[in-house]
């Protein structure tokens, strides 16, 4: 589930960057009518790529943190606390194991 939800946030992401690709074609053109200055035309161009890598930025940020919060309403195991879990019954095995051969041995 989670790797199709990324993968989600990566195309929008991609679609981020391909709107900079057609802003880089507008403002070009712009520059080839004479309405817009090169070193201007440049200077648009990183503004409003910047802003919307900005906000794919904070949408990826957004989405990661309301995913935990539904996860967690939810009472799902997180890959850590499965594995804390996990040393933990090994760490009993092993007692237990010791116990029982105390216990053939003493027989």
């Amino acid at each position: 589930m989670f790797e199709e939800i990324k993968k989600g946030l990566m195309t929008g992401i991609g679609a981020v960057l391909l709107t900079k690709e057609k802003i880089e074609e507008s403002v070009d053109k712009l520059v080839k009518e004479s309405k817009l200055k090169e070193e201007d035309a440049r200077r648009l161009i990183d503004e409003l790529a910047g802003s919307g890598q900005r906000q794919a930025s904070k949408m990826e940020k957004d989405m990661g943190d309301v995913f935990k919060k539904a996860l967690s309403g939810m009472n799902v195991a997180r890959k850590d606390e499965l594995a804390d879990l996990k040393r933990q019954i090994e760490a009993i095995e092993m007692r237990l194991l010791v116990l029982e051969s105390r216990d053939q041995k003493a027989d």
